[in-house]
């Protein structure tokens, strides 16, 4: 069995889909419609901070689809 990592957010618990980078993309484990997108503070890993702009949004979607892509070469 794998081991995941676990985040709890307005009591619903969130899989860490992947990190890239200082983003986490999370998915909730009894709702797989229900995902977010967190980035981690720079001076403290446990704070998990929404995402500033629609802008940044744009890049954290950039380096996932970037991320799958180069998977998807090899």
């Amino acid at each position: 069995m794998k081991e995941v990592d676990i985040y709890t957010f307005d009591n619903k618990n969130y899989v860490l889909l992947d990190r890239i980078e200082n983003y986490l993309f999370l998915s909730n484990e009894k709702n797989d419609h229900d995902m977010m997108i967190r980035k981690i503070e720079n001076e403290d890993e446990e704070t998990l901070l929404p995402l500033e702009s629609d802008e940044e949004f744009e890049k954290a979607l950039l380096l996932l689809v970037t991320k799958k892509l180069k998977e998807e070469e090899i």
